[in-house]
C-alpha cells in the first residue's frame, strides 16, 4: 500500500474535514514503517475517541519531513 493510500484511509477513518493537513508527500520516506504501524492501529479500531484522534493527528504531524 502506498503512503497516499494509507493517508487517505486514515483521513477517511478519522473523518477529517481538512485532509490537506496530512499530505502524503510531506511524509518522510524513512518513516514509512511508522506510518504503516499507525495505519494498522487506526484501521483495527472500531471507534476512535476525540483524545485518540488528537494523538493520531499529532503522530502524523511528527512524520513530516
Amino acid at each position: 500500500m502506498t503512503k497516499e493510500e494509507m493517508m487517505n484511509a486514515i483521513a477517511g477513518k478519522l473523518k477529517l474535514v481538512n485532509v490537506g493537513v496530512i499530505n502524503a508527500d510531506s511524509i518522510d520516506d524513512s518513516k514509512i514503517d511508522e506510518l504503516t504501524d499507525l495505519y494498522d492501529m487506526v484501521m483495527k479500531r472500531e471507534n476512535i475517541s476525540p483524545s485518540e484522534m488528537t494523538a493520531i493527528t499529532e503522530a502524523l504531524g511528527n512524520l513530516r519531513k
